[in-house]
């Protein structure tokens, strides 16, 4: 398919220079003007410089999948820092959105590896990026402060969780959840209890986490019976 359009756009600019060479440029000139004229050239340019670039991207986000497809299996084969050097690599380098899932997934390997630390480090480095697309800079905070949640200070958890809480945030619902999890962890259940409510009720989240939240209201409203 691509090579097909890319035939037709080559095509396509012989045919009009070929015109253009022939006594009908004359003919142009005189009818359309030279600003028409000019302007068809600038389409026909426009055209063809746009299918050039969308080759060009379609290469290299298939380059780039390949190449974290390989630095995945040799992360998952090893266990020490070097195994995700592929990895590093192409969060550096990478030009498209394989690039902001190669830090996701070295952080997430970090913390497979037990290394709590360097993992949330390699998120919040993520989250912080500005070669990360907005929807994985969300992701990866949230993964940061959750690898934080049980021991991290509270304050900071709450004030980093909130923005992150608001209303039509993409990741509000998790964040959310971490909330609720916070608000256990400091012996408040009524907020706990508030949050998971709103969570198990709010048709817009993700099921499992409804079942979540609605499995815990009903465990710390059984234990405030008791």
């Amino acid at each position: 398919m691509v090579n097909e359009r890319d035939a037709a756009t080559e095509a396509l600019i012989r045919e009009v220079d070929e015109d253009l060479k022939r006594d009908q440029f004359e003919k142009l000139w005189q009818t359309y003007g030279k600003y028409a004229v000019a302007a068809a050239a600038l389409l026909i340019l426009g055209v063809a410089g746009n299918e050039l670039w969308q080759h060009r991207q379609r290469s290299l986000s298939q380059e780039e999948s390949a190449r974290f497809s390989a630095a995945t299996q040799q992360a998952a084969q090893g266990r020490d820092a070097a195994s995700l050097s592929g990895l590093e690599s192409l969060a550096k380098e990478g030009k498209t959105a394989y690039a902001s899932l190669a830090a996701m997934k070295r952080a997430g390997f970090l913390a497979a590896q037990g290394e709590k630390g360097p993992s949330v480090e390699a998120y919040r480095a993520a989250g912080a990026s500005s070669n990360t697309e907005a929807l994985y800079q969300g992701s990866a905070r949230l993964h940061a402060l959750f690898l934080q949640i049980d021991q991290g200070d509270p304050a900071m958890l709450e004030a980093e969780l909130a923005p992150l809480a608001a209303a039509n945030e993409p990741w509000r619902h998790s964040a959310q959840e971490l909330q609720a999890l916070l608000a256990l962890r400091m012996s408040d259940n009524a907020k706990a209890l508030d949050l998971l409510t709103r969570l198990a009720d709010d048709a817009t989240a993700p099921q499992g986490l409804r079942a979540r939240a609605a499995e815990l209201r009903q465990a710390l409203e059984a234990k405030g019976k008791s």
